[in-house]
């Protein structure tokens, strides 16, 4: 059935201001003929508006009343707006249901029900007011995020922010970038139900710790692979000054992320003058008493996001990550096409070159709209409370919302209480300190005092133990120590803390496996006590259980 149908009869267009004003003067006297010459109308079009008023529009009449239609509108935009839009067929059911509890019948839907046509031609009349959009999903908690925790948020940050620089304040985030290049669009014949496209790919993924600052430059990123140890074929041909580590869930923990702050933002930060900035989320692995007592000793302040709002707040969410990942798929699929047809996953030695090209084509511009729409830099919390929806009592009231304000009150409730529920969570989130958000935060702020020496942490994989000893591990079977290896052992300690800590660049140069038992310490040794030894080998490192049978003069076994 087209949509779009060819009247036979074409009548003249007039100006509706034009027609306006000819009224006027008819109505204070003036002749229909008189006034039609003076205005070049026809007069029948002069009679036809002052005797009968409204006319209809040519052609058939729409289903719904004018009234009806602009009451359905003004419904559809407070349900966009708080979060529950409708679709094409929800809409179509809703319009059933309201013609039926009127007891009207429809001539033209069948069983009251309109079709597919109705909703376009519904949408292209009231085309300034709706439209048709791909919609994302939000958590109901980003969805509780309401006008008063952003006020709130920009009083401190307005605060903290004062007489800073934007090249002072720095926004960090990290992301992860996959081993998918996507799904893309492809010309096949007519007919496949399923096109497919030969390309491996894998839901693996590296994380990298981007940052930028307000005035549009781009920091160095940091790299965190999923592994056990590194190597230095990782990390060649990065981007410049780049940072390379590992953890065994390849996730960020408080280990890498003071050691970004060490080796990326600290370096930066210290050339510029006055007070600095470090924007990001209060996740549990970016606070700690160490990073904020090295923080406060370079004049750097820590301000935190609102919990749940990054969405809204973090100006690399808001204009910089997605542009980003679109550049990385299309660098990714070029060497799946290329150099990397017959690999199963992306390597992590072919990751540093495909990042250093994906860091060239970055675009400050992008860093510089985050800002902006996040009400940073410059400071506009408009920009955010722009992006909630209208809450009770507020003055932002959506288009045609005034006009039916009094009919709509106890909808806009209905939906208020969907999106913000008052029940309490059955399960709270632990935090180790308060911090309002947009204020900075100072070691005094934390309740206990926690130690700060390196020496005195486990440090491993991001799950790490709170004793200050290396962990020891006993499995349930007992194999034989001369046949066990890393993977497979009878105990297996993990790696020291200050061997977690560290990351690599490319100009890094690698510690010597080979140490001297002279750095070891065998003074709480005994006669009869077990010792594990671990040998460290080309191929393979090898666990070997030994008795203490006697000591050397030097204090060695």
């Amino acid at each position: 059935m087209p949509r779009k149908y060819v009247s036979i009869k074409k009548c003249r267009q007039y100006d509706p201001e034009v027609i306006k004003k000819a009224l006027n003067e008819v109505q204070i006297g003036g002749s229909f003929r008189k006034v039609a010459e003076k205005y070049k109308i026809d007069h029948t079009v002069l009679y036809r508006h002052m005797k009968r008023g409204e006319t209809k529009k040519k052609g058939g009449q729409t289903p719904l009343s004018e009234y009806d239609e602009n009451l359905l509108v003004s419904r559809l935009q407070i349900c966009s707006d708080w979060g529950y839009p409708i679709d094409s067929i929800t809409l179509r059911l809703l319009i059933k249901d309201y013609i039926e509890m009127q007891g009207k019948t429809v001539p033209k839907f069948k069983d009251n029900m309109p079709g597919p046509d109705f909703v376009h031609s519904f949408l292209e009349r009231h085309k300034k007011e709706l439209s048709a959009r791909m919609c994302q999903n939000i958590k109901r908690s980003r969805a509780a995020v309401n006008e008063e925790t952003i006020n709130e948020y920009f009083d401190h940050l307005t605060t903290e922010l004062k007489d800073i620089p934007a090249s002072n304040i720095i926004n960090y985030d990290e992301t992860k970038l996959c081993n998918d290049p996507g799904r893309k669009v492809v010309i096949a014949r007519r007919g496949c139900k399923y096109p497919e496209r030969v390309m491996n790919s894998t839901k693996a993924s590296v994380s990298v710790m981007f940052a930028a600052a307000g005035d549009r430059t781009i920091l160095s990123p940091y790299v965190v692979y999923k592994a056990q140890h590194m190597y230095d074929s990782w990390r060649v041909g990065g981007p410049p000054n780049s940072r390379f580590n590992r953890t065994k869930s390849g996730w960020f923990d408080s280990y890498c992320f003071q050691d970004w702050v060490e080796t990326i933002a600290i370096p930066h930060l210290s050339k510029l003058k006055g007070v600095k900035v470090l924007l990001g989320d209060n996740l549990a692995s970016h606070l700690s008493v160490d990073v904020i007592k090295i923080c406060q000793e370079h004049n750097i302040k820590f301000v935190f996001l609102p919990s749940n709002s990054t969405h809204l707040t973090q100006p690399l969410d808001a204009a910089f990550f997605h542009p980003l990942k679109q550049t990385w798929r299309s660098i990714l699929l070029k060497w799946k096409q290329g150099p990397g047809r017959s690999k199963v996953t992306l390597p992590k030695n072919r990751f540093p070159p495909l990042l250093k090209d994906l860091f060239v084509s970055l675009k400050e511009a992008n860093v510089v709209s985050g800002f902006k729409k996040c009400g940073v830099v410059p400071l506009n919390r408009e920009k955010v409370l722009g992006m909630l929806p209208p809450s009770k009592g507020s003055k932002r009231l959506v288009s045609n919302e005034a006009a039916a304000e009094t009919s709509d009150a106890s909808f806009k409730q209905y939906m208020e209480s969907i999106r913000q529920s008052d029940k309490p969570k059955a399960r709270q989130t632990r935090k180790k300190v308060s911090i309002l958000p947009g204020k900075s935060v100072e070691v005094a702020d934390f309740p206990t005092e926690v130690s700060t020496d390196k020496n005195e942490c486990t440090a491993g994989p991001s799950n790490t133990s709170k004793g200050s000893k290396n962990t020891l591990k006993r499995k349930k079977h007992v194999k034989d120590p001369d046949e066990s290896t890393t993977e497979e052992s009878d105990y297996s300690l993990q790696d020291s803390d200050a061997e977690w800590r560290e990351s690599f660049s490319e100009e890094d140069s690698f510690l010597s496996v080979n140490k001297t038992l002279k750095e070891n310490d065998f003074s709480k040794f005994s006669l009869g006590d077990f010792a594990l030894i671990k040998v460290i080998g080309k191929t393979k490192n090898l666990f070997r259980l030994y008795v203490v049978i006697e000591f050397d003069e030097e204090g060695y076994i």
